[in-house]
C-alpha cells in the first residue's frame, strides 16, 4: 500500500472537523466560563489542541482563533449576567460539587479584590478560577462597560495566546517527528497528557493505588506498540515485512510435527471466540455477584478489544500467509484476534486477582501464568502460519492497551461516582 498511515489519520481528523469540530470548539470554549459546569469542561486544553491541529493542517488557524475568542467572550458574558441576577446563591448551592472547592472560590475572590480588570484577564488562564471570575464580578455589580472592555480584551488575549501555544507545539512536532519518527512523538505527547490526567484524578480523588502507575506505563507502552505496528503495516517499504517472511519460511521448514500438534491444541483452546466467551461470562458473573467494578473492567476489556480488532482488520485488509499448515482462513490477518483477546483477558484477570492473593509465591505463579498463556496463544498463530509475526505483536499490543485503558477508565469513573454520593 502506498497510502501512509498518518495521512489516513489526518484525513479522519479533517473529516471530523468538517462535521462538527468547529462547533465543538465553540461549545467547550463557551461552557468553560459558565458557573458550575465550567469546572468540568477542558476548554483551555481543547483550544490549545485546536492550535496544534491547525499547524498540522486539520483546522484553519484563523477560524480557530475567531471561534475561540467568540466562545470565551460569550461564556464570560453568561457568567457575568448569572452573577448579576442570582448573586452567589448558585455557588453556595453547588459548593463542593463539580470540583467547586472552597480554595478555588477564595482564590478567585482574592484576584478580584486586587484588580477586577486584571482578574478577568489573568483568571482566564487558571482552570481553577476561570468558571468563577465572571460570576463573582457580576455578583459584585461591577460596571457593565468596564466588564465588556476587559471581557473582550481578555477573550482575544486568551484565545490568540492559547491557539499560538498549540500551533507552536505543532511546529515542534514536525521537527521532532523528522528526527525520532511520528509514532514516537505521538506516543510522547499522549503520554504527557495521560500522566497529567492520572495526576489530576489522583490529586482530587486519591483513587489510584501505587501499582496502578505500572498499569499506566503498560498502557503507554502498548499504545506505542499498536501505533508502530499500524504505521509499519501501511508503510512502503515496511520494516517488518522481511522479518515476517523470513520467520514464516523458517517455521515452515524447521517446526516439528509434535510442536505443530501442541500448537493446534493451544490455538483451539485459546481461540478468539473461546476467550471472548469466557471473558463475557466472567463479566456477567461479576454482575451477578454485584462486583460492579470488576464486571465493567472485564466487559470493557473484552468488548473494546473485539470491536477494535474488527475495525482494524476492515481498515487494513492484510492477506494471511499462504503456507498455513492447519486451517485456510480468508478473513484479514492484521491484527491477530487470538493474540489481542488473550492479552486483554489475561491482563484483566491478573489485575483483578493478583493483588488479592496473600501469598507472594501464588501471586507470582498467577502473574507468570497469565503472561505465559497470552504469549503462547499468540505464538501458536505464528507456528501454524495463520498470522504474520507483526499481526501477533499488534494483537498483543492492542489487547493490552484495551485492558489497561479500561482499568484506568473504570477507576476514574468509579471515583467520580463515589465522590458524588458522598455529597
Amino acid at each position: 500500500m502506498n497510502i501512509h498511515f498518518f495521512k489516513v489519520i489526518l484525513d479522519i481528523l479533517e473529516a471530523w472537523s468538517l462535521h462538527g469540530g468547529y462547533v465543538f470548539l465553540f461549545l467547550v470554549s463557551t461552557l468553560e466560563a459558565v458557573p458550575v459546569i465550567g469546572s468540568a469542561v477542558p476548554g483551555h486544553t481543547a483550544v490549545i489542541l485546536a492550535g496544534f491541529l491547525s499547524r498540522i493542517g486539520v483546522l484553519n488557524v484563523w477560524f480557530v482563533m475567531l471561534i475561540a475568542t467568540l466562545g470565551a467572550i460569550i461564556g464570560d458574558m453568561i457568567g457575568y449576567y448569572i452573577g448579576r441576577t442570582y448573586g452567589l446563591r448558585i455557588i453556595e448551592r453547588y459548593r463542593g460539587r463539580f470540583f467547586l472547592r472552597d480554595e478555588y472560590i477564595d482564590k478567585a475572590r482574592s484576584l478580584i479584590s486586587k484588580h477586577t480588570g486584571k482578574a478577568l484577564i489573568i483568571g482566564r488562564f487558571n482552570p481553577l478560577t476561570r468558571p468563577f471570575m465572571p460570576l463573582l464580578v457580576g455578583a459584585s455589580h461591577g460596571q457593565v462597560g468596564k466588564f465588556w472592555f476587559y471581557n473582550i480584551a481578555g477573550g482575544i488575549i486568551w484565545a490568540v495566546s492559547s491557539v499560538s501555544l498549540g500551533y507552536a507545539f505543532g511546529v515542534g512536532y514536525h521537527a521532532a517527528a523528522q528526527i525520532f519518527g511520528k509514532a514516537v512523538v505521538i506516543v510522547t505527547l499522549v503520554g504527557v497528557v495521560a500522566i497529567w490526567g492520572y495526576s489530576f484524578v489522583n490529586r482530587h480523588f486519591h483513587v489510584f493505588k501505587k501499582y496502578e502507575l505500572f498499569i499506566l506505563g503498560l498502557n503507554l507502552i502498548s499504545f506505542f506498540g499498536i501505533i508502530q505496528m499500524m504505521q509499519d503495516a501501511w508503510a512502503t517499504p515496511s520494516f517488518m515485512v522481511n522479518f515476517d517472511v523470513w520467520l514464516s519460511i523458517f517455521v515452515g521448514d524447521y517446526v516439528t510435527t509434535p510442536m505443530l500438534s501442541l500448537a493446534r491444541l493451544v490455538t483451539d483452546v485459546g481461540g478468539a471466540a473461546v476467550t471472548a466467551s469466557i471473558g463475557l461470562a466472567v463479566g456477567i458473573w461479576f454482575l451477578y455477584v454485584q462486583r460492579w467494578r470488576s464486571a465493567l473492567i472485564m466487559l470493557f476489556s473484552v468488548g473494546t478489544t473485539l470491536l477494535s480488532v474488527e475495525l482494524i482488520k476492515a481498515l487494513f485488509m492484510r492477506d494471511r500467509p499462504l503456507n498455513a499448515v492447519y486451517l485456510i482462513l480468508n478473513d484479514p490477518s492484521f491484527p491477530s484476534g487470538h493474540a489481542a483477546l488473550a492479552a486483554a483477558f489475561f491482563a484483566a484477570i491478573a489485575y483483578l486477582y493478583v493483588p488479592k492473593i496473600g501469598s507472594s509465591v501464588k501471586r507470582e505463579i498467577l502473574l507468570v501464568g497469565c503472561v505465559l498463556a497470552a504469549f503462547l496463544i499468540g505464538l501458536t498463530r505464528i507456528l501454524l502460519n495463520l498470522h504474520w509475526a507483526s499481526d501477533v505483536i499488534a494483537g498483543w499490543s492492542l489487547g493490552l492497551f484495551c485492558a489497561t485503558f479500561s482499568i484506568l477508565l473504570v477507576r476514574y469513573v468509579g471515583a467520580f461516582v463515589m465522590n458524588r454520593r458522598k455529597e
